[in-house]
């Protein structure tokens, strides 16, 4: 579904930095971009600040979620040029007015709501960075799966076994052609998640390693595949699920407003 965000930019200002960069901002469970989910409502700058809108799926989405996406929002644009000031607002979620209060101002989740224990958030990033890295390689893994690789050839690749042409990834098999192994998209993807996490991404490392670094052995490629397969169907669920929960609410706003325009009995003055 293709969502259309409002813009305001002022004239000669086409806003491409300001939306490649919030593109960069992810939900952190689902490892998707907020813009691509449909989160960011509008867009406005006005001298040189950034005042972005989101709208998440329901008022009750995790306050914690809610934080570190105003917060990646802010971090993104302060790096665009000519940004000096970024304003996040968060519609009617339930906590919009703390979240907003210390997000806004660079401030920790914590100051916030002290003494509840929403404490510092690395831990959080941590097991989410991990959860992408498997459904990012999951996505690469499936990809060698259908060319026919078996775990011993899976295993035994390199990264630089591995090359992208036309779009596609294509793996140096020892004493074969190369085969076929899915978008070059899901390579990138897997490879900017490995390097974010500190693992070792030098040419002579192995393709395939756990979320912490450790080469798989060729009898555990088999569950690793199947729990890191368990992870991306959950995470596509949830990414469906927001989706239909935003897609409904944008509904019944669009309802509202046509109700409102005609005067219908349904809207209060």
């Amino acid at each position: 579904m293709a969502y259309t965000v409002s813009r305001e930019f002022p004239a000669g200002y086409d806003g491409t930095a300001i939306l490649e960069r919030l593109d960069l901002v992810l939900d952190p469970e689902l490892d998707e971009s907020i813009l691509q989910l449909g989160f960011v409502h509008s867009v406005q700058v006005r001298d040189s600040q950034a005042i972005v809108m989101l709208q998440l799926p329901t008022s009750w989405c995790a306050m914690n979620f809610a934080y570190i996406m105003a917060d990646d929002v802010r971090r993104e644009l302060l790096g665009v040029e000519g940004i000096q000031r970024v304003t996040v607002r968060l519609g009617d979620h339930c906590a919009a007015d703390e979240i907003e209060a210390v997000v806004n101002k660079g401030l920790p989740l914590s100051t916030a709501f002290p003494g509840t224990g929403a404490a510092d958030l690395a831990a959080l990033r941590l097991t989410f960075l991990r959860k992408g890295f498997l459904v990012r390689q999951e996505r690469l893994l499936c990809g060698l799966r259908a060319a026919g690789c078996s775990a011993a050839t899976i295993c035994g690749l390199r990264l630089c076994d591995i090359s992208v042409r036309d779009g596609i990834v294509l793996a140096e098999l020892s004493g074969a052609a190369p085969v076929e192994a899915g978008p070059a998209e899901a390579l990138r993807r897997y490879l900017d998640r490995r390097a974010e996490l500190g693992l070792d991404c030098a040419r002579t490392a192995a393709l395939i390693v756990d979320s912490e670094g450790k080469t798989l052995l060729t009898e555990q490629l088999e569950r690793h595949y199947q729990d890191a397969r368990m992870v991306r169907v959950s995470l596509e669920a949830n990414g469906s699920f927001c989706r239909a929960m935003l897609a409904g609410r944008r509904t019944d706003t669009t309802s509202l407003s046509i109700r409102a325009e005609a005067g219908g009995p349904h809207v209060q003055a």
